[in-house]
């Protein structure tokens, strides 16, 4: 039971997935721009375990952005600035990310098939 909706197993599992790989393409992007300094296993290891906080209910969304952002201040040699900047990047990646998604799904909405 999600928000009052009935989901299956398979359909909250792809939805992770799915939060997960634009969580983790933004958070790559975002290292890249800010010249933050992580090999690939670390940026997977931030990538999945702030994936695994964001299931805790109420206040996990939140908590995966600061586990996320104490992750890799830990692991990166960069500021904390630094860090905090990348992750600012990440959320409006993301943000932009899931905007083009709606808009794509309302476009493809509205010039589908219809059932008259």
């Amino acid at each position: 039971m999600f928000f009052g909706h009935d989901y299956s197993s398979w359909s909250m599992i792809v939805i992770w997935l799915g939060v997960t790989l634009v969580f983790g393409v933004s958070f790559h992007v975002a290292l890249k721009t800010t010249k933050i300094e992580l090999n690939l296993n670390q940026q997977l290891y931030v990538i999945v375990l702030a994936s695994l906080t964001a299931l805790i209910p109420a206040v996990g969304p939140y908590l995966a952005f600061l586990a996320a952002v104490l992750l890799t201040y830990r692991s990166a040699d960069a500021g904390f600035g630094n860090v905090l900047g990348a992750m600012a990047l990440t959320w409006l990646i993301a943000f932009l990310a899931l905007l083009l998604t709606i808009g794509l799904i309302r476009v493809l909405m509205t010039i589908g098939p219809s059932t008259t």
